[in-house]
């Protein structure tokens, strides 16, 4: 399936906004325009009588721009499972996604797919880290190259079976089979519209992974610098079982395989000790905090002020639509700044809104290798935005002094809805405006996609 194309010369101008740069001076910019040509910014500033000389114009007074918000831990394949499963541990919830999962063909992989982006658009996510299930992984990446997101996926690979989880033939596999069919994903798709689409290598996690699967991944990704995305200390229980069979916590496991180096994303991270976050950031390795997923599964709540602290780089994934419902990055900015300060009852404990809209951003775009491309809006960099409308009444007041810093990222994080993105460029190309999605039909992802859940529920045998 052909991917987006990028009209090369065309030249587009974003007027009179507030914009929130993430610059190293961290820079808020009122009633300022944007200059895009093809897929970059060429200019930032006062752009006075260029309105005549580009071929669109977008008035944006009143509104912010953005950096595009990056996802550093998803799973697209699940969309389909939304409000399926509940109430449950991850253990119990694992149990039906997994039948789930080996349930799906091609056709539901890729509406999976379609409407998880379609969220992602509507949301203001431009840029994703995604680990798709073990088989049909093709037909995400159709879905991806249709769209126009930027985007990293790769196929689930395990090895292992995990005492406690039903899992299928389709899921478990040789070591050397999964590795050689991830190799042929990555050749088939990595670079592919001038990198707009990436491979990730995808152990799902060290407990179901044997260790020259894990092996292997590394190797690869030292050798030729591929991404890899894992699952890692998600649960205590991951820890009880890596401490039982190798002596060591989770992270030094992983660490002695040769996975935490700046090449990887670590998905969780939830129980995790000072050691090990002392080693994640010795290592360069990056964390992806996903607070609504570990609460709605009951899995406990990451240590990120102590990650701050020792200055891991932590970027935000709203995991799934299986595990709580939405892929809302808005939500996950919210509850990260939230939580930590109800849990540790400390109001000025960090993340702050600042601190967290880095996460979604800049932390996202380090997360995937990518931060002298894309996380913040500066000359040169790829042309990765989404316009914000505040002018709402549970965001409002909007006096001046409230859209300059540190008042702005209070009003994104701690007001802001997705339902106030207006907007969202990737590379250069709108794919939504104004609540319409410009890459896909609406009416047929969401006719398409209940009519794979239908079929998929059938052939997993399960009846509602």
């Amino acid at each position: 399936m052909a991917g987006i194309k990028i009209e090369v010369d065309k030249r587009v101008l974003i007027s009179g906004a507030t914009i929130v740069t993430m610059n190293p001076k961290r820079d808020v910019l009122v009633d300022q325009d944007i200059l895009i040509v093809g897929d970059r910014i060429e200019d930032i500033g006062k752009l006075d009588g260029m309105s005549e000389e580009v071929d669109e114009v977008i008035l944006a007074a009143g509104q912010i721009v953005i950096p595009g918000l990056i996802q550093t831990h998803l799973h697209l394949t699940r969309t389909l499972f939304r409000n399926l499963v509940a109430d449950k541990n991850l253990n119990q919830w694992l149990d039906i996604i997994q039948s789930l999962e080996a349930a799906h063909d091609r056709d539901s992989n890729y509406w999976a797919s379609m409407l998880g982006i379609a969220e992602l658009f509507l949301g203001g996510t431009t840029a994703i880290y995604d680990m798709e299930a073990d088989q049909y992984t093709d037909s995400a990446f159709e879905a991806i190259a249709q769209t126009g997101i930027r985007a990293f996926s790769g196929k689930r690979m395990t090895d292992k079976l995990y005492t406690g989880v039903k899992y299928t033939e389709k899921t478990v596999g040789r070591a050397d089979i999964v590795f050689e069919e991830s190799l042929h994903l990555f050749e088939k798709w990595d670079g592919r519209d001038g990198g707009r689409i990436r491979y990730c290598f995808c152990p799902a996690s060290a407990i179901t992974c044997s260790e020259k699967l894990l092996r292997m991944a590394a190797d690869f990704s030292s050798k030729y610098g591929a991404r890899v995305h894992i699952h890692a200390s998600e649960i205590k229980e991951e820890e009880t079982i890596i401490m039982k069979h190798t002596g060591m916590r989770v992270i030094d496991y992983l660490d002695s395989v040769g996975l935490v180096n700046a090449r990887t994303v670590l998905a969780h991270c939830v129980h995790v000790d000072n050691h090990e976050i002392k080693m994640i950031a010795k290592r360069g390795a990056h964390v992806a905090h996903c607070p609504t997923a570990n609460l709605y599964l009951a899995s406990g709540i990451a240590p990120i002020p102590k990650m701050i602290e020792h200055g891991v780089n932590i970027g935000l994934g709203a995991d799934n639509a299986a595990d709580h419902t939405n892929m809302d990055v808005f939500q996950e900015m919210k509850l990260a700044a939230f939580v930590q300060k109800g849990v540790h009852m400390h109001p000025t404990i960090q993340p702050n809104a600042q601190k967290t809209f880095e996460m979604a951003t800049l932390g996202g775009a380090r997360a995937l290798g990518l931060e002298k491309l894309i996380g913040s809006i500066e000359i040169g960099k790829k042309a990765d935005l989404a316009i914000v409308d505040l002018r709402k009444p549970h965001a409002w007041p909007s006096a001046a002094q409230l859209n300059e810093e540190p008042n702005i990222y209070r009003r994104i994080v701690y007001s802001a809805k997705s339902s106030d993105v207006v907007l969202t460029m990737v590379n250069g190309r709108i794919v939504m405006k104004d609540g319409e999605l410009l890459s896909m039909d609406r009416s047929e992802v969401l006719k398409s996609s209940n009519d794979a859940i239908m079929r998929l529920l059938e052939r997993a045998g399960i009846t509602r």
